[in-house]
């Protein structure tokens, strides 16, 4: 039945689940980039999602499949459940007190991540009120 595919067997809400959680790290580390501006030698970190879960999404180290289609297999829920934020090393250039983070550049990643957070967030509000809406139709 199409309600229980949605509910039990669909990787998308973990994967929306995933998001809001590295958005929410990356919010919190943006922020002690931010909070750290003028503490001597501390370096600017990031969390980059797109990377992990193109990993995760691959397969990579994991038994590949034949498919007919590359839509057929999605992420496994073992895949997606080992997601888990790793920050590195921004780079960037280096103050004379050995510190490199830019104001300006870190303001406009948490501007940006919030509004992915938010995006996701209103995405799983309206996936509910879609299955919500198809639970009351077969009832």
């Amino acid at each position: 039945m199409f309600i229980d595919r949605i509910l039990f067997s669909d990787p998308v809400p973990h994967l929306m689940e995933k998001s809001l959680d590295f958005n929410s790290a990356r919010h919190l580390l943006l922020s002690s980039n931010i909070s750290n501006l003028d503490t001597p030698g501390y370096r600017a970190q990031d969390l980059d999602f797109k990377e992990q879960l193109g990993r995760a999404l691959s397969g990579k180290g994991t038994l590949a499949l034949a498919s007919t289609h590359p839509a057929h297999f999605g992420p496994s829920p073992r895949a997606l459940g080992a997601l888990a934020p790793v920050p590195f090393d921004t780079g960037g250039e280096e103050k004379s007190n050995g510190n490199n983070v830019n104001i300006d550049e870190e303001m406009a990643k948490l501007a940006a991540n919030q509004i992915r957070y938010s995006a996701v967030a209103q995405m799983m509000t309206k996936r509910g009120d879609i299955v919500k809406s198809a639970v009351s139709e077969v009832v």
